[in-house]
């Protein structure tokens, strides 16, 4: 039942009735819509900035051509040398989402109420006003954390591994290998090893806060667990669909305009069934894994963990081995180009989702949604 408060209004006394217990929950759901908005808010700003991006880029690399600078302009600079468009556009998107991010914490109120939960170790970047509350699950101390990295990393790196494996016996795929042809160097695996881990450790640990800590945090303040779970998953696939199509050429990449051309490119991925089954429903399934991990260590450890490992193990696979030549139309369905598209690795996402099931268990001590 609503209460009412008075309200003063110079020499009036007003009756008002307090929010009622719908009109919170239509309140805490309004968060999620929020974020929503963040979303399509980086992409249009991160579609405006790409062609600035890539002139200033591509200047960069023409004024440094041929001349002496620090290790760093010389990195950068031969970067945007190397990158066409898209790989410019995918770095504007990232930008304007970490700019953004600022006044979408300000915006769903997470600048308020910082008490720290002395048992969580991620308090300062899960807020109090981000954990979940009733119906929710806030971010516990892990004791187990290490050994459930570990255990994630060797899990899905080694799935994938094992299945690219099988994979090239079955032709799918063919090892690099200098005698295939004249001028190709051969496999150098500490480099390759290198390589890969740098990525599969930053993006996992960023990625992961963001969206399975406070995300998913968020959205089980307005939802119950499960349906938050596959909304952060839907999410979660969305953002990393948006990838050009492979061999797509930007006709005038300095056009202001040219921003939006691509996005229009990607977006009509959506339309492809083929696209959809490989791609957007394997990255969903990793999203499930992953929020399945976290709910049922109440922790970020073992998502860390499986994360890293799906990345690490795709970029090793995509650099030590080549597309078999010769695919059919029913090849492409079960397995794209890398570990990360196909019916294939779909069926190996959803494995490792259920020893993930079968080897963890919902916290009992009070921090797991009773349903």
């Amino acid at each position: 039942m609503a209460r009412e408060s008075k309200l003063e209004l110079g020499t009036w006394n007003l009756e008002v009735p307090s929010v009622s217990i719908p009109g919170v929950r239509r309140a805490l759901q309004s968060d999620v819509l929020k974020i929503l908005a963040y979303v399509v808010a980086a992409l249009l700003l991160g579609s405006l900035l790409a062609p600035w991006l890539y002139t200033l880029g591509k200047a960069l690399a023409e004024v440094t051509q041929g001349k002496q600078t620090n290790g760093f302009v010389d990195w950068l600079a031969s970067a945007c040398r190397k990158a066409e468009f898209p790989r410019f556009f995918n770095r504007a998107l990232l930008l304007s989402a970490l700019v953004l991010l600022f006044p979408l914490v300000r915006w769903l109120g997470m600048e308020r109420g910082r008490q720290a939960h002395r048992d969580t170790p991620w308090s300062l970047r899960q807020p109090e006003t981000a954990m979940a509350t009733s119906g929710g699950q806030p971010l516990k101390r892990n004791l187990r954390g290490p050994q459930q990295l570990l255990l994630g990393w060797v899990l899905a790196a080694g799935g994938l591994l094992l299945m690219g494996l099988i994979l090239v016996q079955a032709g799918f795929f063919v090892w690099r290998d200098a005698s295939l042809g004249p001028g190709i160097a051969p496999v150098n695996g500490w480099k390759v090893v290198r390589s890969a881990l740098g990525p599969a450790v930053f993006v996992s640990v960023i990625e992961e806060i963001l969206f399975r800590g406070v995300l998913l945090g968020l959205f089980m303040r307005a939802m119950r667990s499960w349906p938050a779970i596959i909304s952060v998953s839907l999410l979660f696939a969305f953002v990393h669909f948006l990838q050009p199509p492979a061999g797509v050429v930007v006709p005038d990449p300095e056009s202001s305009t040219a921003g939006f051309w691509l996005v229009w490119q990607i977006m009509g991925r959506f339309t492809q069934p083929l696209d959809l089954i490989s791609g957007f429903a394997t990255l969903t399934a990793v999203g499930l894994v992953l929020g399945c991990a976290r709910w049922r260590t109440a922790s970020l450890w073992l998502p860390i963990g499986l994360h890293a490992g799906w990345i690490f193990g795709v970029a090793v696979f995509k650099a030590i081995t080549w597309v078999a030549p010769g695919g059919t139309p029913a090849a492409g369905l079960l397995i794209g180009s890398t570990l990360r598209e196909g019916l294939v690795p779909l069926v190996v996402i959803l494995a490792t989702g259920v020893v993930v099931q079968r080897f963890t268990h919902v916290s009992r001590d009070g921090t797991s949604p009773a349903e």
